[in-house]
């Protein structure tokens, strides 16, 4: 097997395998897909690139396999596309209108230069028999290597913007991933670049983009086995805007046509540049060395310690300390940035913070960075939370605390050099940091020792703010279930009072037959709104609205005071004239109900109520007055409308709130006159006519 054989094979076995590793793992979503797509994509170009380099002889072979391998090199840009695309949000929301859009902008295009490589002449072929070596590019070839070359730098500066926008953790998994992919990305540019600029096809080319893609499979090969294409990022407008890789690669291609006039207009013949492989092997190893946090961190220690008085600019630490937390209102979203920021800003290479549940004597691991399987639990009781109590500023493990203090899984990623950081809030000790020792293997100073203290102070105040705002969200959903639940037995309670009132009136009028069918419609009502009410506890939130439908005013007042017909002590006047309203029938024919049982409770001994209805210009006015004991001119000023206030003995006050709540969706008004003594008279104004 030649050379040139085994490197298209490998590159073709390669790409497979890391599609068949992609789909092979769970779960399967548009993220792994789209790289199976992408690499598979890959392989087909490495296989007809094989055909076509090694296996044909004559011209039309040549040119057919010639035509397939561009058609490979086009599709394989939309899986590519929908990756990149992907990476910046797995699991997360779906891609915006516009992004969707352009990804099926993206496939038309593509789609449409593929048909116009198969169906246009797009090649022109040496009339000769013997292996491929070039071949000039026609007209629908151009249309597809500039397609090429957009669709390049388009997923260059996506896979740009998911490594600059990546957090520490996201970007050690990623970066790899973005080096094998983006370098291949990186020499296809720079061929199409060559093929665009000297309009030529060369089979060089792809040998070299073949030896490329081995390498680049293996640097993904290494990213896939740290991350498994699971991390979440989050890539900000902006970034597009500000892309080091548009900009660059828009230099690079003006650079490169400058110099191909020059050479054109001086004569001089375009040589290859045989060591591309070595040039890229090189440029891979420079930049994941570029890349490495320990590198960065020792320059950035470097320049801190030779060019500035502090190693801290405490104003922008400050805030971007703020700025990363400020919006954080939960402990889970809290714990694991408050953590990042702060092993970020000291160059540790581990950290974990434990913070202490209320009510409970231990401390849980609630973050961790860089430390596999930390310790979940430790007691208050522990030599560790014992050694915190009564200190406020960090001190360094050193001397053999270490093994004294940490348990054995916990020590082997903090070692002596570490820091423990206790954060108290009011004299209590709310958790503690642990803050493994700087990556560059340098001792903390007492600067980085007073940062840490003073970034410990902060975090605490967010740590028992984020715990507040979960209280504060807890309480009002126990208030919340507590207004319903009080909602829900006043309702049970004014249907208990009406069959309430039809037991006393039965002893007396049993035998009457009128009675008995106001008593039957009376206990199917109650029966009605019973089940109407479980079925309002297990409809969705949505479904409460109003259903609207024409009713008589008159009726509805009659139906909803008929429990109260018949009692002996009460007398019952009514002054009813029919007025056609726009009403939830239900729930109007509850304030109804309620407004007559409080009057009839209202009222010791014998006594009257009225119910009237009326028209008052376009607005219909129902009435109910009673001869009761009435309120206060200041209760009814403060405490009549509010919920849970109540004159009544073993009253829950939630009726009349509710009442009003009801009047009020119906687009009326309630008003009320009392005086104590007296009685009271409830007026309800809703509009007249069909409004559904």
């Amino acid at each position: 097997m030649s050379a040139t054989l085994a490197l298209f094979v490998l590159a073709a076995a390669t790409s497979l395998g890391l599609a068949g590793l992609a789909v092979a793992r769970r779960p399967r979503g548009v993220l792994r897909w789209s790289f199976a797509g992408g690499m598979a994509g890959f392989a087909a170009e490495s296989i007809a690139g094989l055909v076509l380099v090694t296996q044909t002889d004559a011209p039309d072979e040549r040119l057919l396999w010639l035509k397939v391998t561009e058609v490979a090199g086009l599709l394989l840009l939309a899986p590519w596309a929908v990756f990149v695309a992907s990476l910046a949000r797995p699991g997360g929301p779906e891609l915006s209108r516009a992004g969707r859009a352009a990804l099926v902008a993206l496939t038309g295009v593509v789609t449409a230069s593929a048909a116009g490589i198969v169906s246009l002449p797009a090649f022109q072929i040496a009339d000769v028999v013997g292996p491929f070596h070039a071949a000039r590019l026609d007209i629908a070839a151009r249309v597809s290597v500039l397609v090429q070359l957009v669709g390049t730098v388009v997923l260059l500066a996506g896979l740009e913007a998911a490594l600059r926008t990546s957090r520490r953790d996201a970007r050690w998994r990623i970066k790899y991933l973005v080096l094998g992919l983006g370098g291949v990305l990186l020499a296809r540019f720079y061929f199409m670049s060559q093929i665009a600029l000297f309009n030529v096809e060369m089979a060089s080319y792809l040998i070299t983009g073949a030896a490329i893609l081995v390498v680049g499979n293996v640097a993904i090969a290494t990213s896939m086995t740290r991350d498994r294409l699971g991390v979440a990022l989050s890539v900000s407008r902006q970034v597009l805007y500000r892309s080091v890789v548009v900009g660059a690669l828009g230099v690079y291609l003006f650079a490169v046509g400058v110099l191909g006039w020059l050479l054109n207009w001086l004569g001089i013949g375009e040589e290859l540049f045989f060591g591309s492989v070595i040039v890229f092997v090189s440029a891979l190893g420079l930049a994941a060395v570029l890349l490495s946090e320990a590198a960065r961190w020792r320059v950035k220690r470097f320049v801190a310690r030779n060019f500035y008085r502090s190693k801290y600019d405490y104003r922008v630490q400050w805030v971007n300390f703020t700025k990363r937390l400020g919006s954080l209102v939960t402990l889970d979203e809290l714990a694991p940035q408050l953590l990042s920021s702060v092993v970020e800003t000291v160059g540790a290479a581990a950290g974990l913070l434990y913070l202490r549940e209320a009510g409970a004597a231990c401390h849980h691991a609630t973050a961790a960075v860089g430390a596999r399987r930390p310790v979940a639990t430790l007691a208050d009781a522990h030599p560790l939370i014992a050694s915190l109590g009564a200190r406020r500023a960090p001190f360094v493990l050193e001397n053999g605390s270490t093994g004294a203090l940490l348990e054995s899984p916990t020590a082997a990623a903090f070692p002596e050099g570490s820091v423990l950081v206790p954060l108290h809030w009011r004299d209590e000790l709310t958790g503690f940091l642990l803050i493994g020792p700087e990556q560059t293997g340098a001792p903390y100073t007492s600067e980085d020792l007073e940062f840490m203290e003073t970034v410990a102070e902060q975090a605490v105040g967010a740590i028992v703010n984020a715990r507040l705002s979960e209280s504060l969200a807890r309480s009002r959903e126990f208030e919340a279930f507590h207004r319903l639940t009080s909602f829900v037995i006043h309702d049970l309670k004014n249907s208990i009072s009406a069959l309430s009132m039809l037991s006393e009136n039965a002893l007396k009028n049993f035998d009457d037959p009128e009675f008995q069918r106001d008593a039957l419609r009376t206990v199917v009502k109650t029966v009605d709104r019973m089940k109407a009410l479980l079925g309002r506890l297990r409809a969705a939130p949505e479904s409460a609205r109003l259903r609207l439908e024409v009713v008589d005013l008159a009726a509805l007042v009659l139906d909803a005071a008929r429990p109260a017909f018949r009692s002996d002590r009460i007398a019952l006047v009514k002054e009813l004239a029919p007025l056609p309203i726009s009403a939830d029938a239900e729930a109007l024919s509850k304030v109804i109900q309620n407004l007559v049982t409080n009057a009839v409770q209202s009222i010791e001994g014998q006594g009257t109520v009225t119910l009237r209805t009326f028209a008052d210009g376009a607005r219909a006015v129902v009435s109910v007055t009673d001869t009761g004991c009435g309120m206060s001119e200041e209760f009814v000023r403060r405490s009549l409308w509010a919920p849970f206030r109540s004159t009544k003995k073993g009253g829950w006050g939630i009726g009349l709130y509710q009442a009003k709540g009801i009047v009020e969706a119906h687009g009326g008004t309630i008003d009320v006159a009392s005086r104590e003594g007296t009685g009271t008279t409830f007026s309800i104004t809703l509009p007249i006519g069909d409004r559904t």
